[in-house]
């Protein structure tokens, strides 16, 4: 019925397991605290064999008119007074279980456990009350030799019953919202506390209460078969089922206690044959074990839980060292970065411009040379001239570039609103010459005002367009459409502008190639270039905190999509 020990450890907790569960729905519990309760259940039975007797003497029968003394009259209440004494620890147990269930809950959310607790908590008022009643301390009408029975089989029936209903409305599938819990909580409480309260009031004011003790019979107390045969569904199926559910220590302690509560019932059923007799204090003294056995699980599940933020605290506190430590190299390798990249564009700048004096000087030699060679006489000569004022100019255009895209790191934007409608309308009318050649049409939509360096987004939109007239088609017109949408780019909103063109296009694997510097797709024979225009735009836009990519089709145009925050 219960769970069997397996992989055996001497030195702190086993893993239990069910035949219901595979081996990967175990569970753990100290091995010290499944033997004690067996041991504390068997034990009892045990000693009565060997005649040892739990009982207290509750003889009155005594000549009329005797007088007894003080220790007389305590001597035969004992029994009322180990009742009692049993009664209350047993409900002392179960205000300890539902004060450690909200607290459990305070940390760790879980619905299950208080809802429980206070099941456990209302069976125990339930006990406090069969303990009031049979000492008189709370009004009752009945005598006591119908009433302590009758209501002791009262709270077992309700104890077996709220239990059974407490873990069953968790069985049902249906999770309980986090945020709903304590609402929850409050609701079953209440209904669970109304219930035990009419089951007091009726047992309280009932005069004539049914018998409950049949001495010579061998069920000697039928009303504890209900509950006893409760405690055996719900050790069997119940517990179970719930602690697969919900897998827990407490949910394991929950399952150990049926065992404690199905030895307090056989005690009373088959064994007791009057009030106090030793069957009589085994069983209430086990039932204050069926109530410490959760608490139990609820202290080493609170512990556990404990344990497991401590290694998690420190486990996040190892982790943000290391972040601390990558931060720090980071920052490290980013200061570096920066000085380099600045030193960099300081050497580009500087060797651009310084290499444009001599330059200078060999185009205007070539120049001087190439009037003063005779065209017949030196057409060889004239030929190596002309090459070399051709490799000049296109020196001259990639250290103007080179210059260009140094230019974009050098200095801190000053960003302003820039209206692209009337920026659009510079670019056109400086590209008037090629559009003209090009016979370009170009369109485009009512465009944003973002903020933006104003003479560098002019430099962007005048290579993407410069760009879609030089790869234009030679037998179709150069059609260019500019258009503007909102969107939002991991959770940022953006301004998208796309500049799509009909021209040659190109292989969508070379996409993220053409924006970097001195990468060609066609050779300079076909078309006229640096490399580095769209090195320029994408450096502009990163500084923007922008993004620029493009899709493209070859022999169907391409699309240049420029994402600007708002």
């Amino acid at each position: 019925m219960f769970p069997t020990a397996t992989q055996p450890n001497t030195n702190g907790p086993v893993m239990i397991s069910m035949r219901y569960f595979s081996p990967s729905q175990q569970f753990e519990l100290p091995r010290a605290v499944i033997i004690g309760v067996f041991v504390i259940c068997i034990l009892p039975f045990v000693l009565q064999l060997l005649s040892v007797d739990f009982g207290n003497s509750n003889d009155f029968s005594a000549n009329s008119g005797q007088v007894f003394s003080v220790d007389q009259m305590f001597h035969r209440l004992a029994g009322g007074f180990t009742h009692a004494l049993l009664e209350w620890s047993a409900f002392c147990a179960a205000i300890f279980v539902v004060l450690l269930s909200f607290c459990h809950y305070a940390i760790t959310k879980d619905v299950t456990t208080p809802v429980i607790g206070v099941a456990l908590f209302c069976a125990g008022a339930m006990d406090a009350f069969h303990t009031l009643a049979a000492t008189r301390l709370l009004d009752a009408v009945a005598d006591n030799k119908d009433l302590i029975p009758f209501t002791w089989a009262l709270s077992r029936v309700f104890n077996a019953l709220i239990m059974i209903i407490g873990v069953g409305i968790f069985l049902q599938g249906k999770k309980i919202n986090p945020k709903k819990g304590m609402a929850f909580i409050v609701v079953t409480s209440l209904i669970f506390s109304s219930i035990g309260y009419v089951l007091i009031y009726l047992a309280a004011t009932s005069q004539d209460l049914p018998q409950t003790q049949f001495p010579d019979a061998i069920i000697r107390r039928p009303y504890d078969i209900i509950p006893l045969l409760l405690f055996i569904v719900a050790g069997l199926f119940v517990y179970p089922l719930f602690l697969k559910r919900y897998p827990s220590i407490f949910a394991a302690a929950l399952l150990l206690s049926a065992v404690p509560e199905i030895a307090v019932e056989m005690h009373m059923a088959f064994g007791s044959q009057r009030l106090f007799d030793s069957d009589f204090n085994v069983a209430h003294l086990l039932k204050i074990v069926a109530y410490v056995v959760p608490l139990t699980g609820l202290v080493l599940d609170y512990v556990r839980t404990y344990q497991t933020q401590v290694i998690q605290h420190r486990e996040l506190q190892q982790a943000h060292a290391k972040l601390n430590l990558k931060a720090y190299q980071m920052e490290s390798l980013n200061k570096d970065l920066t000085q380099s990249n600045a030193e960099l564009e300081k050497f580009a700048y500087i060797a651009s411009h310084d290499l444009q004096e001599p330059l200078r000087k060999i185009q205007a030699f070539g120049d001087r040379l190439h009037s003063a060679l005779d065209s017949k006489v030196n057409s060889k000569a004239l030929d190596y001239v002309d090459r070399m004022q051709k490799s000049s100019t296109r020196m001259r255009n990639l250290i103007d570039d080179l210059l260009k895209f140094s230019h974009v790191g050098r200095y801190k934007y000053n960003l302003k609103e820039v209206d692209l409608q009337q920026l659009l309308n510079t670019v056109i009318d400086d590209l008037q010459l090629p559009i003209q050649e090009k016979k370009a049409q170009i369109t485009f939509e009512s465009l944003p005002v973002l903020q933006a360096e104003k003479h560098q987004l002019y430099q962007v939109f005048l290579n993407l367009i410069n760009n879609a007239l030089k790869f234009s088609q030679v037998e179709l017109p150069a059609q260019i459409s500019i258009s503007s949408a909102a969107v939002t780019l991991d959770e940022k909103k953006y301004w998208q502008i796309t500049i799509a063109d009909n021209g040659i296009g190109f292989e969508q694997q070379y996409a993220d190639k053409i924006f970097e510097i001195f990468q060609r797709l066609h050779g300079r024979s076909q078309y006229e270039g640096t490399g580095i225009g769209l090195a320029v735009c994408k450096k502009i836009i990163d500084r923007h905190n922008g993004k620029i990519s493009v899709e493209s089709e070859l022999g169907k145009g391409s699309r240049f999509i420029l994402s600007l925050p708002q």
